[in-house]
């Protein structure tokens, strides 16, 4: 009977490489991508995952804000609150195969099947997985093979004592739908992707197929050991067939090469098990043209690989050869079109309209084509670009607006001044060095640092100015220098506080997880390295309400705990940010009394400057 392999592969969402909606969406293409098939993609549900957050906990977020009493635990966003979470993921994506890239491709006979047979997999996902919202899935045969991507948000819904009452959690999501955890081993994450497999091999059953397994990953010899295995035959076949050592061979050098040889021997067989017993790992990447560089290296070093949906895998023996070359790679240099953009965002701010651009453009080697639509071509490049198709922001009408608001900033800036100068306001100093900061940029002796880095630059999109703008608005408000230190003192006293909270917190989180493992090794069979049976049912008696239907309750308390916990420890996180800023803000506000602002930000950029021009980036004093 023909056979499929199957394969399914889980992802946390907020983990690298864990699930990427806008690729498996299409709203990019990836180089791997057959564009001229993405129309046989099938789109099963597109929501945003916003939307998908509102639809699922509006209600049980209302009922918890409204039970609150302090502000600090008054959660505004559920959403960006789990994506924030170090705890729980706010969504997973499960990654669904059958065959592989050799024997199921795309445009096959066995590849329409494997489309059938996913296309049944993902109508009954949801009805087996109540817990699992699923928010987006599609099917994509436009790649090697056919698969299903499927992104969904766990949660449960029997209530809890501390908490919202329908919420996010893999765990408490799988156990609802009956995967009770038996020990570590068989934890509801194993059973659950058990259960999901069993269910894709009964659609390969129905189909009249049944299940192959994949292929081992098989040992190479690199170029290096295969020499020495063919030098060492005929030595070991010589060896094998001499009967006896003549005395001449008896000799201490002999000896000692004997010895060496030995030795070396034993290095290479420990080194040989050592790869065969080493387990594999799995390597992804964002940059494409950094797998492609990784793995040509790993080819040239004959170091076996299976490359998967989004990166290849590798046995962990090669791990520290891959990071060496990880550290080698450089990405390409920049494009043309990103030069491009950048020196317009550098030279807009010197203009006052967009002739004048142009001339600058032409003053730095750009030439341009005049016409229906603006080009250009920078230095050394051999095609014209069209403004328009660098964005909306960079067409001839969008650039002449960004002048005219670079220009109105300005003015309103210099209206500033000259009110502060005259009503003798304490912002006067600090709107006199935004001032003469833009001055200093537009002679070129300042980079680009941009605060939103997607957007083009400008005075409000300047990371440097920023700051002042903020230390201005501070000023308005009615702070000092010596206020902003008062209040330095006082968030220091309120972290040492929280310090204290996030211990008690800690220990509380110790004596329950104590108590989940105790009720894990009795009710789950679970083996601890921790506890004993019996201190576990010493532990028992102090609880003996609960039982083998009941103990997970317990395990959700000490879930909770953790979760008080990380709430404690995210707001020592928000005060240590409070102070970061309030720190930069007293040194900034110092250096602007001092009138030295402007001049170390120029003294930090020609020392970047000069040390580009010198050998491997190291600057001489």
């Amino acid at each position: 009977m023909d056979s499929f392999s199957i394969s399914f592969t889980l992802g946390k969402g907020n983990a690298p490489h864990g699930g990427n909606i806008r690729h498996n969406n299409r709203d990019y293409f990836a180089g791997n991508v057959q564009k001229y098939n993405t129309s046989l993609n099938v789109e099963y549900r597109r929501q945003d995952i916003e939307d998908a957050f509102h639809e699922l906990f509006d209600g049980a977020l209302k009922e918890y804000n409204d039970k609150q009493t302090r502000k600090d635990r008054i959660i505004d966003d559920y959403y960006e609150h789990m994506r924030n979470s170090k705890r729980e993921s706010p969504f997973y994506e499960a990654i669904i195969q059958f065959g592989n890239v050799e024997d199921t491709p795309c445009g096959s006979d066995r590849g329409e099947i494997a489309k059938q047979m996913l296309d049944e997999y993902m109508n009954d996902f949801q009805k087996r997985n109540p817990n699992l919202f699923v928010f987006n899935a599609v099917l994509h045969m436009d790649e090697a093979s056919p698969h299903i991507h499927i992104d969904f948000i766990p949660y449960y819904t029997q209530g809890r004592n501390n908490g919202l009452q329908k919420g996010v959690s893999m765990k408490a999501a799988l156990i609802e739908q009956g995967f009770i955890p038996k020990g570590t081993k068989n934890n509801q994450l194993v059973l659950w992707e058990a259960s999901e497999r069993k269910a894709m091999e009964k659609i390969l059953h129905n189909h009249n197929y049944v299940r192959a397994e994949k292929q081992d990953f098989h040992r190479h010899m690199t170029v290096e050991e295969y020499k020495y295995k063919m030098a060492e035959a005929p030595m070991c076949e010589a060896l094998r067939k001499q009967h006896f050592i003549s005395p001449e061979s008896i000799t201490e050098e002999n000896i000692r090469k004997l010895k060496m040889a030995a030795e070396n021997s034993e290095e290479r067989i420990a080194k040989l098990e050592k790869e065969k017993s080493s387990p594999h790992k799995s390597f992804f990447y964002s940059d494409p043209d950094k797998q492609a560089f990784i793995q040509s290296r790993m080819d040239a070093a004959n170091i076996p690989y299976v490359e998967t949906e989004n990166g290849f895998d590798a046995q962990e023996c090669y791990v520290e050869k891959i990071r060496q070359w990880e550290k080698e790679f450089r990405s390409s240099s920049i494009s043309f079109r990103d030069k491009l953009m950048n020196d317009i965002d550098r030279l807009l701010m010197q203009c006052t309209d967009v002739k004048d651009l142009y001339q600058k453009f032409q003053a730095d080697g750009y030439t341009i084509k005049f016409g229906k639509y603006i080009s250009v071509r920078p230095p050394k490049a051999e095609r014209f670009i069209r403004l328009k198709s660098l964005g909306e922001e960079y067409n001839e009408r969008a650039l002449q607006n960004r002048i005219q608001n670079s220009i109105k900033f300005e003015r309103e800036l210099n209206e500033k001044i000259n009110s502060a100068k005259a009503n003798n306001h304490p912002t006067y100093k600090t709107l006199s060095t935004m001032h003469f900061y833009t001055v200093t940029f537009k002679k070129g002796l300042l980079p680009c640092h941009k605060k939103y880095k997607q957007q083009p630059f400008s005075w409000t999109n300047d990371a440097e100015l920023d700051k002042l703008l903020l230390l201005n608005k501070k000023i308005n408000e009615g702070a000092t220098i010596q206020s902003m230190k008062e209040d330095f003192a006082k968030s220091e006293a309120q972290l040492k506080e929280k310090n204290e909270a996030v211990n008690e917190a800690r220990n509380k989180v110790q004596r329950l997880s104590k108590g989940q493992e105790a009720f894990e090794v009795l009710f789950a069979g679970k083996e601890s390295d921790i506890i004993t049976k019996e201190q576990a049912e010493l532990y028992h008696k102090r609880y003996p309400n609960i039982n083998a239907t009941n103990y997970y309750k317990a395990i959700e308390l000490a879930d909770e705990a953790k979760h008080e916990y990380d709430e404690i420890k995210n707001e020592v996180k928000s005060l240590e940010k409070e102070i970061r800023e309030l720190s930069g803000a007293i040194s900034i506000a110092e250096q602007v009394r001092a009138g030295t602002y402007v001049q170390e930000l120029v003294s930090k950029e020609n020392i970047h400057r000069n040390a580009d021009n010198l050998p491997n980036g190291v600057f001489q004093l």
